[in-house]
């Protein structure tokens, strides 16, 4: 009998060491890096299924394609600065992968974190939604804010858009303002039009809510926004804020 125990407890210590190992979490999706020290600059980088990568935020830096070996991220694409344009392959090291986090290091040198973007709702309407031209665009955000609001005025205090390069339409997130409260936010798409009330030619921003809760017009005007109605007739101060792009 003490036999035929050790034999069964044999075969379950060894089904325990043969079982198949855990998948490795997947690289696969967009990553958001972590910056304390600068919250309002969005980057990161997009890693596809198929090899494929691209960078968001950075103009002169783009990503073209990704390879993983073990624990390290091979990473190529293109420098831009100063007129040229040089070619590189990254070695990184994988520090911490988890379903939503990612450690970035360089032969112990320094390390860069990343969430997972999905995580955040912001990001799953702006991956949802905006269609990208071209693998190797650089994904474009920036954010207007009203410089002096005030309480007692209702309107826009600050809207942020996603876009790509050369590319008219995206996605936004704007934050409202009504008396004394405060924090209310809007997600939606964003359209360009040619054309306002009073110039043919003037560019227009028309922001639509993804709930059809609210519709916004903006002339772009330099680095400027500036309400306009549903007619897309200029409004006056009083009525909406002009909007300012935070450097």
């Amino acid at each position: 009998m003490k036999s035929r125990v050790f034999v069964a407890g044999s075969l379950l210590l060894l089904a325990a060491c043969t079982e198949a190992p855990r998948p490795e979490t997947s690289l696969e999706g967009y990553w958001i890096e972590v910056m304390p020290v600068n919250r309002h600059i969005t980057q990161g980088l997009r890693l596809d299924a198929d090899g494929c990568a691209a960078s968001i935020g950075m103009h002169t830096l783009r990503y073209t394609a990704w390879e993983r070996q073990g624990e390290q991220l091979f990473l190529t694409g293109e420098s831009l600065g100063n007129g040229r344009t040089v070619r590189f392959t990254d070695t990184l090291d994988i520090v911490r992968l988890s379903a939503d986090s990612l450690t970035l290091g360089k032969h112990g040198m320094y390390r860069v974190a990343y969430v997972r973007a999905d995580s955040d709702r912001e990001a799953r309407a702006l991956l949802d939604s905006l269609r990208q031209p071209s693998r190797t665009d650089v994904l474009d955000i920036s954010t207007y804010v009203d410089e002096s609001p005030s309480d007692e005025r209702a309107g826009v205090y600050e809207v942020t858009l996603y876009r790509y390069e050369h590319c008219g339409d995206g996605v936004f997130r704007l934050s409202t303002s009504s008396g004394a409260e405060s924090g209310t936010e809007h997600f939606g798409r964003m359209y360009t039009l040619r054309g306002d009330a009073s110039d043919a030619d003037a560019t227009v921003w028309q922001l639509r809510d993804f709930a059809d809760s609210g519709v916004w017009n903006f002339r772009v005007r330099d680095d400027r926004l500036e309400p306009l109605d549903a007619t897309l007739a200029s409004v006056d101060s009083l009525s909406g804020q002009v909007l300012t792009l935070r450097r």
